[in-house]
């Protein structure tokens, strides 16, 4: 005995709009996304790159005038000496921040791991806290922890015996200037990177370590064979993004040394506020922005790159 399938009904009407409302709806339910993302980004990063091809001065600004000036801008910029010792600081300077961010986080997410219930909490609501605070504020008082007259850590120094810091100027020379600009930008980006590490320490499977714990395996090679390899997507993020964030710091540095002592400290943000709102050089300032963007862009995609080939 043998059966016949009946052939398909052809689509009704009803069905194929069914099927174009189904397909047009994702779409549809991205608009208000796409406009905000255009707004809030894309649109200023156009106007950006516009102006680094315009003289865009004050008086061109005032006037209402666009003045194009071609690549003029750009080898201004890649010509200005001054340009090529900010922008080598300000790699050296990320770089610092970014391993000791990852470095601090690490140790306080195992902290976290391995506390008690108590300590996890107060030590979360610690991070949180410190993390919800405001740039602005953060930096104004680190710069009156380290203030030479009513400073608390030259008195703290100077009561311990450790050093004579009775009105040790930190922000007079370059260097320990630099330690405290330091200071302030990892204190900022650790609680967000030792709870992101935290919440992927929580999905590595405690089976892993036991069985390396019995086969004898210290801890630190538990973390660097078992851990880590595991965590490494985390980790690719953070560093990322810390890239990001520390190499285009500013509040941090102009509220604190504006650039002192003697332009020693002046970092790529620094140096696009000085040309632009300083100098009203706005189409210089724009050159140098889109440069860094460029810079960040590249640099962020061959670590990723490298990332991915290494998980291969």
């Amino acid at each position: 005995m043998t059966t016949t399938l009946a052939p398909p009904e052809p689509p009704t009407a009803t069905t194929v709009a069914l099927a174009k409302k189904r397909q047009i709806t994702p779409y549809i339910l991205l608009i208000p996304a796409t406009v905000v993302v255009f707004a809030t980004l894309l649109y200023p990063v156009g106007r950006m790159v516009a102006l680094s091809f315009q003289r865009g001065n004050l008086g061109d600004l005032i006037a209402r005038r666009t003045v194009w000036v071609g690549l003029d801008n750009y080898r201004s910029v890649l010509t200005d000496p001054v340009f090529w010792t900010v922008l080598p600081r300000t790699v050296g300077f990320a770089a610092v921040c970014v391993a000791l961010t990852l470095i601090v986080a690490t140790g306080c997410a195992l902290l976290l791991q391995h506390a008690s219930r108590w300590a996890r909490v107060t030590l979360s609501v610690g991070m949180v806290i410190a993390w919800a605070t405001p740039v602005l504020i953060g930096a104004v008082i680190f710069k009156w922890l380290f203030d030479a007259e009513f400073g608390v850590v030259n008195w703290l120094l100077t009561a311990s015996g450790l050093c004579d810091c009775g009105h040790r100027s930190w922000l007079g020379d370059q260097w320990s200037a630099f330690a405290v600009l330091v200071s302030i930008v990892v204190w900022g980006a650790v609680p967000f990177a030792a709870l992101s590490i935290y919440a992927g320490l929580l999905t590595v499977p405690p089976e892993l370590a036991e069985a390396a714990r019995v086969d004898g395996a210290s801890a630190s090679r538990i973390f660097w064979r078992i851990t880590f390899p595991l965590l490494r997507p985390i980790y690719a993020i953070l560093i990322v993004l810390s890239v990001i964030w520390d190499t285009k710091v500013f509040p941090q540095v102009w509220l604190t040394t504006k650039g002192g002592p003697y332009q020693g400290t002046v970092m790529l943000g620094v140096y696009i506020y000085q040309k632009g709102i300083v100098g009203s050089q706005f189409g210089v300032a724009s050159t140098i922005a889109v440069l860094m963007t460029v810079m960040l862009l590249g640099l962020s995609w061959i670590y990723i790159r490298a990332m991915r080939e290494e998980a291969r």
